[in-house]
């Protein structure tokens, strides 16, 4: 009997390990798993190339934020210089309900210029438009706002030229026969996203200084290259009293240059003259007839004319 018992014992291992089927169910190995033959694909949709719609005139304009639910409204054109409508500019409103926290409604323009900001909160608001790359408001206006008031307000935005030229000199007035330093800065400009006027120095550039026969060089050349902080610089000597023209040239482009009016150096001469009374002293800066005194002006080398960024 324990034979038996041994025999069946070494039938079950034998079909265990060898993993061969048995005349019986028990003991038999599972199949493996078949792998699926479905998948499934995702699509992300790219919208970054895809263009917002005009916003058609009358219509109510997106905001940043639900305006309301006030009562007060601001609408208007936006226009430029010429007074001609300014489409698709945008146009954005701050709220100083707290001066820590102000909060911002931005709208888009219509085709015609105008645009309308409704359901307003009353109190101290500040706005202004601009069209990137080129128009900007240059003056923000503020004004306070009345619960219920319905407030017409144009908006002006002004053109942003790409190039801007600005000069100074050393001293100033500049003395005639004595050396003077123009120094003249180059930058570009741009409107950004943001609405600000981004002005960034111009280097090796090709500036030109076009004086006429009153003002001299020197043996210095007309034609410089600016740094790479925009700047130019020319040591120059005027020959005559009063105001004279001047120009730049500015990659092909034509500057106003105005120089300072040139002054002679016996014009610039005082001699204090003291006055004493009998219980009072007066000074005074009137020349004496004949006593004169001549003060020479430092060289222009220790003066230099800092030009920045307007």
């Amino acid at each position: 009997m324990s034979g038996l018992r041994s025999a069946g014992w070494a039938v079950v291992a034998l079909c265990l390990v060898a993993g061969s089927a048995c005349s019986s169910d028990d003991g038999r190995t599972l199949p493996a798993p078949k792998p699926s033959s479905t998948s499934t694909t995702t699509t992300v949709l790219d919208y970054s190339e895809v263009a917002l719609a005009p916003i058609a005139a009358g219509k109510a304009p997106p905001v940043t934020r639900p305006p309301g639910p006030g009562k007060a409204s601001i609408a208007g054109r936006v226009v430029d210089a010429t007074g001609a409508p300014v489409p698709q500019a945008m146009v954005r409103a701050t709220y100083f309900f707290d001066p820590a926290k102000p909060e911002v409604i931005e709208a888009l323009s219509g085709v015609d210029g105008s645009y309308r900001l409704e359901r307003l909160y009353g109190g101290r608001w500040r706005i202004r438009a601009w069209l990137a790359p080129t128009l900007a408001t240059l003056e923000q206006p503020a004004f306070f706002l009345g619960a219920t008031e319905q407030k017409a307000l144009d908006l002006k935005v002004k053109a942003v030229p790409d190039l801007d030229v600005t000069s100074k000199m050393a001293p100033d007035p500049p003395l005639v026969g004595w050396p003077a330093e123009l120094a003249v800065l180059v930058v570009s400009q741009t409107v950004d996203a943001e609405g600000k006027v981004v002005r960034l120095p111009v280097g090796a550039t090709e500036v030109t200084v076009g004086l006429t026969t009153s003002w001299s060089l020197g043996d210095a050349p007309a034609t410089k290259l600016t740094d790479l902080d925009g700047t130019a610089r020319w040591t120059m000597s005027c020959g005559d009293e009063g105001v004279h023209a001047a120009k730049l040239v500015v990659a092909a482009r034509e500057f106003p240059l105005t120089l300072p009016s040139c002054l002679s150096p016996a014009s610039t001469t005082t001699a204090p003259t003291t006055t004493t009374g009998p219980s009072s002293s007066t000074s005074s800066t009137k020349p004496k007839a004949k006593t004169t005194t001549t003060t020479r002006p430092r060289s222009t080398s220790s003066t230099r004319p800092a030009v920045q960024p307007r």
